[in-house]
């Protein structure tokens, strides 16, 4: 962050509106659980488990890794599966979720930070979004390129149908379909399959904004200051690492590195031919681009860009790759 960004400060409103409807969403969807357990059918139920593993491959493999950071390159049948399994999150467009995100990393742990990590764990994951419109956050926002979705026709297009996609795909057919094919009640549909997976789904999209401060370094902790290295050796420090690197597509959205089940789907959808252009660096990369930062004085990060690599074959990676 530049010296011009750390200057900024902002004044932060909470949305009475916002605060609200989050409360009952989230006292309905306790209602929802209750369902859960003692009404619905298990065909109910396993419809309930598919939408919100649909939606969270979307969030982590699509939102974050593919349309946020760039981690790979998905075909057209792929971008289609995970912009539709997106609408059933109910937290705006791919490109609105994106915006936000890469303000985030951009003006991380800043002002102009909306899910700053300094003011706290229930800031970051709740208090942030029931937050009226902050016109500094705004500005910056519009400063975010985000001319690669726009010429992305599956975000352009979702993007400009939102409002009349996610009710459709995000509340009435998942609804209807509990009392169509799973024969339960308007109530199982309503309060469970409804605002039980809704609320799911949010906490878990707010999450990824929020996980640095569950996984990462104790701010308090006098070896937090520029330990992130030693993730190239023990694979820990995970939060530090990723918005170093954000570009490598192992790097998961709740503490993982090359493991978790999004990242699992991700390289069954490289084998398929789905994905290409996996994006990550080598420990031989690393050691190439820390000795590079030493030797010209050039910043670590731009040493690390130089040496990232593009995995063409996810069955038989580089060796060196690990």
């Amino acid at each position: 962050m530049g010296e011009e960004t750390e200057k900024v400060s902002i004044k932060l409103e909470r949305s009475w509106p916002k605060v609200l409807f989050h409360l009952h969403l989230h006292i309905i969807a306790a209602y929802g659980l209750c369902i859960l357990i003692t009404q619905a059918s298990w065909s109910s139920v396993l419809l309930f488990l598919g939408l919100v593993c649909w939606g969270t491959v979307s969030l982590t493999l699509g939102c974050h890794r593919l349309w946020a950071h760039k981690t790979y390159q998905a075909s057209l049948p792929l971008r289609i599966f995970l912009a539709a399994g997106q609408l059933l999150v109910c937290d705006g467009s791919i490109i609105s979720w994106v915006s936000w995100h890469r303000l985030h990393h951009k003006h991380h742990g800043t002002d102009l930070d909306p899910h700053d990590h300094r003011r706290g764990v229930f800031f970051a994951q709740y208090a942030s979004h029931c937050l009226a419109d902050n016109p500094e956050q705004e500005k910056a926002k519009k400063q975010i390129s985000i001319d690669d979705l726009e010429e992305d026709s599956v975000t352009y297009f979702q993007n400009l149908l939102y409002v009349i996609l996610m009710p459709i795909i995000g509340i009435i057919l998942p609804a209807n379909a509990a009392m169509e094919y799973c024969g339960d009640s308007f109530a199982v549909a309503f309060f469970m399959i409804g605002f039980l997976r809704v609320a799911i789904l949010l906490n878990l999209s707010w999450l990824i904004h929020s996980g640095y401060l569950i996984w990462g370094l104790d701010p308090m902790d006098k070896r937090s200051s520029d330990t992130w290295l030693v993730f190239f050796f023990n694979k820990s420090l995970w939060p530090q690492y990723h918005y170093l690197l954000p570009w490598d597509y192992r790097s998961g959205e709740f503490g993982t590195y090359d493991s978790g089940c999004s990242t699992a789907i991700l390289k069954v959808f490289a084998a398929l031919g789905l994905a290409t252009g996996l994006t990550t660096i080598s420990r031989n990369g690393v050691k190439k681009a820390l000795a590079a930062a030493v030797e010209s004085g050039k910043p670590v990060v731009d040493c690390l860009d130089e040496h990232k690599m593009v995995l063409l074959d996810i069955i038989n990676p580089d060796p060196d790759n690990n």
